[in-house]
């Protein structure tokens, strides 16, 4: 699957940017990306798979894609109709997912929500989003929105040279190598008159007022039918972090595995061994 190709999708009111790898005969897979990051996430794990037509979409507010409108938050409900709607606008009655991160957890819900659409999942370094007890709901959301009060979408923070910037992504949100860096950023940077900046909405930083509490997601879970594969780095999120061990049991047919690795580790030198714990797993 080494051709890739570039391709924008209108779906739920948005234009999606997605990379295409693979043929029409291979199996559907859609490939959802981490926070702040973009579908470049997949650029060295995506050949190495077997027989699939693999899209990679850009998430809302990330990479190529549209960013929200004024006065509107990201939700990670949305990202889920988002990418049901992808699907639904590339005609897949059912399709694998392959989430990292933010997008493992997003795919883990959609799992839960469309049990009968998806075939098949593969978590990288996800297992659904963190949640809040009721006590500190109004608290939330209050933060919350004062925050987004102070959004001005005409302030843009610019880097001087693109090394300056690349260097700012291996360590902002998780650290990654350079090869890492300069990969998201190919996609998540653009040249402007003064240097460079973040193609990213600088909205999904805020807090969302959005967090379910731990038995909605635990029930979620619970509703997924598909297999799962969750793969973990060694030296990736913490697994208490993840919320794994009170978590795993609600699904019917999971499968864990660790490789070397941080929390980037199918971008950061992995993914053949990553790639090969998929196909062995969709195949």
């Amino acid at each position: 699957m080494a051709n890739c190709q570039e391709e924008t999708i209108c779906a739920n009111g948005l234009n999606f940017g997605l990379k295409n790898w693979g043929t029409l005969d291979g199996t559907p897979t859609l490939g959802l990306h981490g926070w702040l990051d973009n579908a470049g996430t997949f650029d060295k794990l995506a050949p190495e798979l077997n027989d699939l037509d693999f899209r990679a979409m850009d998430m809302a507010g990330h990479g190529f894609s549209d960013h929200r409108p004024l006065g509107s938050h990201y939700y990670i409900t949305d990202y889920i109709a988002d990418a049901i709607a992808v699907a639904d606008s590339l005609a897949w009655p059912s399709f694998n997912l392959i989430g990292h991160s933010l997008g493992a957890n997003v795919a883990l819900m959609l799992a839960g929500v469309f049990p009968e659409r998806v075939k098949k999942l593969v978590l990288i370094e996800g297992f659904g989003p963190h949640t809040r007890p009721a006590s500190v709901a109004a608290s939330q959301l209050r933060s919350a929105f004062a925050k987004m009060k102070t959004y001005r979408p005409e302030r843009q923070l610019v880097y001087g040279a693109w090394d300056t910037i690349v260097k700012k992504r291996m360590v902002g949100g998780t650290v990654v190598n350079r090869q890492a860096a300069e990969i998201l950023c190919q996609r998540g940077t653009k040249e402007v008159e003064d240097g460079w900046a973040w193609r990213s909405d600088p909205r999904l930083r805020y807090s969302s007022p959005l967090r379910f509490p731990e038995e909605e997601i635990q029930s979620l879970i619970s509703a997924v039918t598909a297999p799962t594969c969750l793969i973990l780095g060694e030296e990736g999120i913490p697994r208490s972090f993840l919320g794994l061990e009170t978590r795993k049991d609600k699904l019917a047919d999971l499968r864990i595995e660790a490789l070397s690795g941080r929390h980037h580790l199918h971008l950061e030198g992995e993914s053949g061994k990553v790639a090969a714990l998929i196909n062995d797993f969709l195949d």
